[in-house]
């Protein structure tokens, strides 16, 4: 659709008088959602898309995207290594990592699960097994990623971010 793409070229700020060539990585990057969307598509495959872009392009991209998908009959699978962009733009999250599938479901449910946990190592070590990902000791205490539903009472912990169940994940498979 002629006019859309132009509406997105507007929307994005690109000028009609350069040449791509010389356009930057995020300007090139627009470009191509541009093109995209100007196909009124039902699915976006993205890979790495928000990489190597300044914060501010970035930001603008994730917008675009969170757009896109107000409208429920439309999708974007996105892949990243970005894992704050995943947090602000998935509702899905499947992490691969060595060819192996780790995880995969709706991202709430599993931020809602998990926790991290602050005590000394000893009484991490002490809690059910099953319900802990893993435990990194330091200088000044330890920390693990545990089960919500395993927190003893008292214990100290703050929400665990999609980054920290990522990182504990990959440690368990070592």
């Amino acid at each position: 659709d002629p006019a859309l793409y132009e509406h997105y070229l507007a929307k994005f700020g690109l000028p009609r008088d350069k040449k791509i060539k010389e356009f930057s990585r995020g300007m090139k990057m627009k470009l191509g959602i541009a093109v995209a969307l100007s196909h009124r598509p039902k699915l976006l495959l993205l890979d790495e898309a928000t990489s190597g872009l300044d914060p501010v392009v970035r930001d603008e991209m994730l917008d675009v995207l969170r757009d896109f998908i107000q409208d429920e009959r439309r999708s974007v699978l996105l892949s990243s290594h970005i894992i704050s962009d995943l947090e602000k733009v998935c509702d899905y999250v499947t992490f691969l990592h060595k060819g192996r599938l780790l995880l995969s479901e709706p991202k709430d449910e599993l931020i809602d699960r998990y926790v991290m946990a602050k005590a000394p190592e000893a009484e991490l070590r002490r809690l059910d097994p099953a319900a802990v990902v893993g435990i990194r000791a330091g200088r000044f205490g330890a920390e693990a990623l545990i089960l919500r539903s395993a927190l003893p009472a008292g214990m100290a912990h703050q929400p665990a971010t999609l980054e920290d169940i990522m990182l504990y994940h990959i440690k368990e498979e070592h």
